[in-house]
């Protein structure tokens, strides 16, 4: 078999043709669906909602002088409104008008990088931010070359694959791939992932040699069909795409994990010490 290259710089090569992909799709997009002007006229009432231009408990503008600032029919602002009120920004007071109920994203979760393996793996797993996890499945799966590159399998194996979707407040919020060698299948069972399991702290237990380093590589993306139906979003909707890769003792990648997360239920955020 032929040695091949260290993991970093076939990840880079793989981003670079994936970024690529990425914005062809991005302009692909742009062309052909821009974003309905109800929702625009709703996403910049909550952005005001949120830094405090209106407050909890007070009524946002009447819906006829909204309609004039941003300049929309009234159906539009209608539907803008309807819109505000599922997401449970807004409400409806017979004799006052629609008051703000809700301040701030709280179904946002915060994708926390400060350097510490305990904040990461906390959200990694999910355990603080209430989230709900379901195995969908475990099985053999070829997968891409990519992946087998970074596994170092020949052709003739298949690989070991996991699929996860984590949802929060019944609404799903991320979908998980995950790949190992052949052997993994023989360590690896649906139990181990009930609750908030994680993939990493499987690994730890599991696995006969040490895992020494994650390394995280992200990319901002957009939904392709499968993806969308599996998030319940719109075909190129913004996400996030990460790719986990779990390096052990040997400097080899024993796992890897795909993780696809809708762009409007996950914030990234970063800690950087200076000294």
């Amino acid at each position: 078999m032929p040695v091949l290259d260290g993991p970093e710089n076939k990840v880079t090569s793989w981003l670079t043709r994936r970024t690529a992909k990425t914005r062809q799709m991005s302009k692909q997009n742009t062309n052909a669906r821009t974003v309905p002007f109800y929702r625009q006229v709703a996403d910049t009432i909550k952005a005001r909602i949120i830094d405090g231009q209106y407050a909890v408990g007070e009524c946002i503008p009447a819906s006829s002088k909204l309609e004039k600032v941003f300049n929309v029919s009234n159906i539009t602002m209608r539907k803008s409104l309807a819109l505000l009120k599922e997401e449970g920004w807004v409400t409806t007071q017979r004799g006052k008008g629609t008051v703000v109920i809700r301040a701030t994203e709280d179904d946002v979760i915060d994708i926390k990088q400060s350097g510490h393996f305990t904040d990461w793996l906390n959200w990694a797993s999910g355990k603080t931010q209430n989230v709900d996890q379901t195995v969908l499945s475990i099985e053999d799966d070829r997968g891409s070359v990519h992946v087998r590159r970074l596994l170092n399998i020949s052709e003739d194996d298949n690989l070991w694959c996991m699929r996860r979707l984590r949802s929060k407040n019944g609404e799903p919020i991320s979908y998980h791939v995950s790949y190992g060698r052949p052997d993994s299948k023989q360590l690896i069972v649906k139990d181990d992932f009930e609750g908030t399991g994680s993939f990493i702290e499987m690994l730890q237990r599991k696995f006969p040699r040490k895992i020494i380093r994650i390394e995280q590589h992200v990319e901002a993306a957009v939904a392709d069909i499968d993806i969308a139906r599996m998030l319940h979003i719109e075909f190129g909707d913004p996400i996030f795409f990460m790719e986990h890769l779990y390096v052990d003792e040997n400097e080899d990648v024993i796992a890897v994990t795909h993780l696809f997360m809708r762009a409007d239920r996950y914030r990234y955020s970063t800690s950087i010490d200076l000294e």
